[in-house]
C-alpha cells in the first residue's frame, strides 16, 4: 500500500487567510454600511430625515408639502410664548394677540426639511444619526407683525414717559431740577424681536423696555411759563378687551385731537383718523374652514377648523370716546365686532356639499422633478379649499407667493420672450387644470389669461390659463346656491393632476367646442447663439417652434330650460427654436453668445 504525505500547513499561510478573511468581513461591512447610506438618502430625496419634528409633531419621512399640510392641521394653535417688557423691577405683559404673533409654519417646515443637509458629508452623516436616534425638535420661528408690536410698545410707552423739569421757584420755595424718562420705542422693539429668535419658545420671552433719561431743560423759568398747556388733562384709557390690549390717549394725544382743551372738546375728524389707525392694528381676518369630502360616503370632515375675525367699529367707537370725555369718565370702551367666516366649520350641514359637480384633468408625464415638485407644492395649496355661493375663487390669493421660501423649486417658467430657469415652473399646469375644472361645470370666469404661446403640456390650444403672482390670476364665481369644495387630486408616477368641484350639481349641461383656429403665422428663423460652454462643433437645441395664432372656444351652457353662450379667445404669439452653439461651429446666422 502506497500513502501519500502532505507537507504540513505553513503557519504563514494561516495567518494570510485569516487576514483575507478579516479583510473580506471589513471590506463587506464597509460596502453594506456604504449601500444602507445610498439607499437611506435615496428614500430620503425630497422627503425630511427621520426622526426631525417640529413643535412635537414628528415629520420625518414626509415632503415639504406633507409636512406644512400637517402642521397646519396640528399646530393652528401652537402656543406661542408670553412676552414681558421689563423695567425697574416693574412688568409689562405683551399678548400675543396684540401683536399678532403666530408661528411661521413654512420656515419652521424648511428649516427641518434641511436639518441634515448641511453639505458636509460627516456633519450630515452625524445630524441624520442623531435624529434617527436621539430624535431632533425643531422650534417654529416667531412672526411678528412689527407695526403691531411697534403699537402696544408706544402705548407703555405713553404711561411710561415723563419730561424733565427745569429749576424752578414755587413762592419761596426753590425746586431743583428733574430728569425725565422716554421710552425707546424702537430700541425695545428690536429687543422683542431678538428675544423671539431664541430657543426658549415654551417659556415666558422677557425683553427689557428700553429707556431713557431726558435732560431737564437749562433756563430757569417762572412756574407760570414751565406748566404746560392744558396739563390738567388726565389720560383716556381706551378699552379694547377684545384685542387682547388697551389702548391709551395721554394728554397730549388729547390736546392734539382736541378743537379745545377748556373745557376739552374733541374734532370728530381727528379722532376718526386716529381710530382708524387703530383699527389697522386691531382688526383682524377670520378665518375659513378647508374641508374634505368622502365621495364613497358623503362625508364631510374638517381639515383646518374656522375662526371668527374681528373689526373696530370706528363710528361706534368715536361715538364712545366723545360720550366719555364729555361725562369726565377716566375711560372708554371701544366696539369691536365678531366678523363671522365666510366658511364656518359649524354650519356644514347647510352647506350642500353632497356630490362632484365638475372635474378637469391635465397631465405631465416626463416633466423634470422640480417641474414635478412644483406641480405638488401648488396643488397642496388648494386642498380643502370652499369657495360660498356667490364667492369668487383667486388662484393667487390662495397660493400666495411663488418662492423657494414656500417650497417651490427652480424649473423653465415663460419669461419674455424666452423659456428660462425660474422659481416655480410648473404653476401653471395646476392653474390650468383649475380653470378646466370650471370651464367645464359653466361657471363665470372673472379673470383668465392664455400663455404667450402654445404649451405642449396642455394639449389643444385655448384652454389654458397662466398665472403671475401676484398681478396675473385665474379668477371664476361659484354662481350655485352651494359652497363649492375643492379637490386636488395628483399623481405624480403617472404624471396626471384632477382637481374635482364638490357641491350641488346645478341643473345645466355644458358644452364646450373644439377649438377654432385663425390668423396661423409662422415662425421666424431660429436663432443660433454660441455658448462658451459647448465643446466645437456642438449644437444643444433650447427652444423649439411654436406657431403663433388666434384660438376661439365656444361654451354652450343649457340651465333650467335657458341655452346661453360665451366665447374664450386666446391669442398665441410665434415662438422661434433657439440653438445653443460650441466656439466655431458653422450655422447660419450664429450670435455672439453672452
Amino acid at each position: 500500500m502506497q500513502t501519500t504525505l502532505y507537507p504540513p500547513r505553513r503557519r504563514e499561510t494561516l495567518h494570510r487567510t485569516t487576514f483575507d478573511l478579516l479583510a473580506l468581513f471589513t471590506l463587506l461591512f464597509f460596502l453594506g454600511g456604504v449601500l444602507t447610506a445610498a439607499g437611506w438618502g435615496f428614500w430620503h430625496t425630497g422627503r425630511i430625515y427621520t426622526g426631525v419634528s417640529v413643535g412635537g409633531v414628528s415629520l420625518g419621512g414626509l415632503t415639504r408639502a406633507e409636512a406644512l399640510k400637517r402642521l397646519n392641521a396640528t399646530l393652528y394653535q401652537y402656543p406661542l410664548p408670553p412676552i414681558m417688557l421689563v423695567y425697574d423691577q416693574q412688568q409689562w405683559p405683551l399678548e400675543t394677540a396684540r401683536v399678532r404673533a403666530n408661528a411661521d409654519l413654512m420656515t419652521a417646515v424648511n428649516r427641518a426639511y434641511l436639518f441634515g443637509r448641511s453639505g458636509s458629508l460627516l456633519h450630515d452623516i452625524a445630524d441624520q444619526l442623531h435624529a434617527a436616534l436621539r430624535q431632533q425638535e425643531i422650534s417654529p420661528p416667531v412672526a411678528v407683525d412689527v407695526a403691531a408690536l411697534r403699537a402696544a410698545v408706544a402705548a407703555i410707552a405713553a404711561t411710561v414717559d415723563r419730561p424733565g423739569m427745569a429749576a424752578r421757584t414755587l413762592g419761596d420755595v426753590a425746586i431743583a431740577a428733574q430728569p425725565g424718562v422716554a421710552v425707546d420705542v424702537d430700541a425695545t422693539v428690536q429687543g422683542v424681536l431678538a428675544a423671539l429668535q431664541g430657543d426658549s419658545i415654551h417659556t415666558v420671552v422677557e425683553a427689557p423696555l428700553v429707556v431713557n433719561s431726558v435732560a431737564p431743560p437749562q433756563a430757569s423759568l417762572p412756574a407760570s411759563v414751565l406748566a404746560p398747556t392744558g396739563a390738567t388733562l388726565a389720560p383716556l384709557l381706551l378699552r379694547a378687551s377684545v384685542a387682547g390690549g388697551d389702548f391709551a390717549l395721554t394728554p397730549a394725544d388729547l390736546r392734539e385731537l382736541a378743537l379745545s382743551t377748556t373745557p376739552l372738546v374733541l374734532d370728530d375728524a381727528k379722532v376718526r383718523a386716529y381710530l382708524e389707525t387703530l383699527a389697522a392694528q386691531i382688526d383682524q381676518r377670520p378665518r375659513d374652514a378647508r374641508l374634505r369630502f368622502n365621495p364613497d360616503t358623503g362625508a364631510v370632515t374638517v381639515l383646518t377648523p374656522s375662526f371668527a375675525g374681528r373689526a373696530l367699529d370706528v363710528e361706534a367707537s368715536l361715538a364712545a370716546i366723545q360720550a366719555a370725555v364729555a361725562s369726565g369718565a377716566p375711560e372708554a370702551q371701544l366696539v369691536i365686532n365678531s366678523v363671522p367666516p365666510a366658511v364656518d366649520m359649524n354650519r356644514i350641514a347647510e352647506m350642500g356639499i353632497r356630490e362632484l359637480v365638475s372635474s378637469g384633468t391635465t397631465y405631465f408625464a416626463g416633466s423634470s422633478a422640480s417641474r414635478i415638485r412644483n406641480v405638488e407644492v401648488a396643488a397642496e395649496q388648494f386642498e380643502g379649499v370652499v369657495i360660498p355661493p356667490g364667492g369668487i375663487f383667486s388662484f393667487n390669493e390662495i397660493v400666495r407667493d411663488v418662492s423657494s421660501a414656500n417650497g417651490f423649486e427652480d424649473s423653465l417658467v415663460i419669461w419674455g420672450d424666452r423659456t428660462a430657469v425660474g422659481v416655480g415652473g410648473g404653476v401653471c399646469q395646476v392653474s390650468t387644470t383649475v380653470f378646466r375644472a370650471a370651464y367645464e361645470g359653466g361657471f363665470p370666469l372673472v379673470e383668465r389669461y392664455n400663455h404667450g404661446y402654445v404649451v405642449d403640456w396642455y394639449g389643444e390650444p385655448g384652454m389654458d390659463a397662466t398665472i403671475f403672482t401676484p398681478d396675473v390670476d385665474f379668477r371664476f364665481r361659484n354662481d350655485t346656491n352651494a359652497y363649492l369644495l375643492i379637490d386636488p387630486v395628483v399623481d405624480s408616477v403617472n404624471g396626471v393632476i384632477t382637481f374635482n368641484f364638490y357641491g350641488t350639481r346645478p341643473d345645466r349641461t355644458v358644452t364646450v367646442s373644439k377649438p377654432e383656429i385663425t390668423d396661423v403665422i409662422k415662425p421666424d428663423a431660429p436663432i443660433y447663439t454660441v455658448d462658451e460652454n459647448l465643446a466645437p462643433g456642438q449644437i444643444k437645441q433650447v427652444e423649439w417652434e411654436k406657431e403663433g395664432m388666434s384660438v376661439t372656444v365656444t361654451r354652450t351652457i343649457v340651465e333650467n330650460g335657458t341655452t346661453r353662450t360665451d366665447t374664450l379667445k386666446s391669442l398665441y404669439q410665434p415662438w422661434r427654436a433657439v440653438y445653443l452653439v460650441g466656439p466655431g461651429t458653422p450655422t447660419p446666422g450664429a450670435e455672439s453668445g453672452n
